[in-house]
């Protein structure tokens, strides 16, 4: 037997008093307890609604502790997942290919003019990899992703957080190398702060790939999850 509207409307109602921030998985929980109500009707069980969905939290989520426990738990193991999921994508990239592709292209930048001009293609370059995934994330995960008043969206939050990591490592290759450098030193000249300047052409090539993987690799994780998790 389906839930009459009002009687969903009670478990709606209901379900607020659980702190469930995000979207994701006050669903997940919410379909799982209307789930249960729905199998109690179908075996007979006709008494009141507020019993059923009481008998129903305490059965299968232990109560009202164990619900919110299950949301804490649940939002680790996602959290653990899309991390694992990103490790497999980019692992996937590191093939023989990829380090012929990369010898080739090293080879290739021996013969470049090392000219400042072409410094800052590489470095601008560098920097729009790094950057774009977030953006595309946040673009995408923005236009599909409904929430409802006063919750957050899991996907949208671990997926921001993961694609951010290009320009995470971005801003440590600027900036990490001069710290110890730079420390008690009273040279406050800004150029001192942007390690890519000084590299030669050849690391630069290196660097160049490597943020060309990690933009490829978040950006297939980001439709991968959103197309297996969004509906």
């Amino acid at each position: 037997m389906i839930l009459s509207p009002e009687e969903l409307q009670w478990v709606t109602d209901r379900m607020k008093i659980y702190d469930i921030k995000y979207q994701e998985i006050y669903n997940e929980i919410f379909d799982h307890i209307v789930t249960g109500i729905e199998v109690k009707r179908k075996e007979g069980d006709t008494r009141r609604i507020e019993i059923v969905f009481q008998n129903v939290v305490d059965d299968h989520f232990n109560g009202y502790v164990g619900i919110e426990e299950l949301a804490t738990g649940q939002e680790k193991i996602y959290r653990k997942l899309m991390g694992k999921t990103f490790k497999t994508i980019f692992a996937g990239y590191l093939t023989w290919s990829l380090l012929v592709f990369t010898a080739i292209c090293v080879g290739l930048s021996f013969v470049m003019p090392d000219t400042k001009l072409v410094h800052k293609i590489f470095i601008t370059s560098i920097a729009i990899l790094a950057f774009s995934p977030l953006i595309y994330t946040f673009i995408a995960v923005t236009k599909k992703i409904k929430v409802d008043k006063g919750r957050k969206s899991l996907l949208k939050a671990h997926l921001i957080g993961q694609t951010y990591l290009p320009a995470m490592l971005l801003n440590s290759i600027f900036y990490l190398p001069h710290f110890f450098y730079l420390a008690g030193s009273r040279n406050t000249d800004d150029n001192y702060y942007n390690s890519l300047k000084f590299l030669p052409l050849p690391a630069l090539v290196v660097v160049l790939i490597f943020f060309m993987i990690t933009n490829l690799s978040c950006l297939r994780l980001c439709n991968q999850i959103i197309k297996r998790e969004v509906v």
